[in-house]
């Protein structure tokens, strides 16, 4: 007999919708995952939103988001791309795109930075050809598509080059700024402050906006409550509850990836043992190796 979706009020509409179907869908559903807007999230979007309606100035304003490995910092990002995306103007002769987003390379390459932006443009390039013959391509790219805001993601690998190369890399990326009059929201870990602060004019146009790590407090039960809420398990956890939080938070270490990994990993866990639910036994006994013995525990 089908359950009545009526039953479950600690599920919002979408996770009832998914109650009745088989085991393996709704698990499929929990590994996809949603888009998290907790709090701090949306006042990084809203800066965000704010720098890509600024008018153009000589010195334009630019962003460094800078966030611990696995902490949210991308998604954020990639948020934002999926929120402003290509389009037509009005007659439909050309495509608008007002946000580019690019990793970083490796190392501070300005070649392969160009060449990353070309790709992500679609625009048909030699790669071969000398760094300046792109960054004209990129300039006129730019203003022919409307580009307002250039993400560069991963932007703590500069400091993967030499003190030259990182200078290099530093001084085309405030002379793309410079010229183009787009704003520019570089991110990356905590080495990123390294790669900037080196360059006073870096450091001082870019406004650093920081990600830190999760205490386990009220706004960390609220995003497991919104977890719960989504997940269509047939049983509340009542995960806001202190001990369950606590041994949570204790296991993910504060980062946002690894909470929602791990949280994805005792739905689906309570899915296959039938209990329907995610009790304090299993958030201490389920198989997981917390991010910081991952390097230790791969030797061993």
């Amino acid at each position: 007999m089908m359950a009545d979706p009526k039953d479950y009020p600690h599920l919002n509409e979408a996770a009832k919708a998914l109650i009745n179907e088989p085991d393996e869908l709704r698990i499929q559903a929990i590994r996809a995952g949603t888009w998290l807007g907790y709090a701090r999230a949306k006042e990084i979007l809203a800066r965000m939103g704010d720098l890509l309606t600024y008018p153009r100035i000589t010195r334009m304003p630019s962003m460094l988001l800078v966030a611990p490995s696995f902490n949210g910092k991308t998604s954020i990002l990639e948020r934002f791309l999926e929120l402003h995306p290509p389009d037509l103007d009005p007659e439909g002769e050309t495509t608008i795109c007002p946000v580019v987003m690019v990793e970083s390379p490796a190392t501070p390459d300005v070649s392969a930075f160009y060449s990353r932006i070309l790709d992500a443009l679609m625009a048909p390039y030699k790669p071969t050809a000398a760094a300046q013959e792109k960054n004209s391509q990129i300039k006129l790219l730019f203003k022919q598509l409307g580009v307002k805001m250039l993400i560069v993601d991963e932007i703590h690998h500069l400091i993967a080059g030499s003190l030259n190369r990182q200078k290099e890399f530093r001084n085309a990326l405030k002379s793309l700024g410079n010229e183009t009059k787009v704003v520019i929201v570089a991110a990356g870990i905590e080495d990123a402050y390294n790669a900037f602060n080196t360059d006073p004019q870096m450091s001082s146009r870019f406004t650093p906006e920081e990600l830190p790590l999760w205490r386990s407090d009220n706004q960390f039960g609220a995003l497991l409550a919104t977890l719960e809420l989504r997940t269509p398990l047939r049983t509340p956890s009542n995960l806001k509850e202190s001990a369950k939080m606590q041994e949570i938070h204790s296991r993910s270490e504060g980062t946002l990836g690894d909470m929602c990994d791990l949280f994805k990993e005792l739905a689906v866990d309570a899915i296959r043992s039938s209990a329907e639910e995610i009790t304090l036994e299993r958030i201490r006994s389920l198989r997981w190796v917390p991010p910081s013995k991952r390097k230790q525990h791969k030797r061993l």
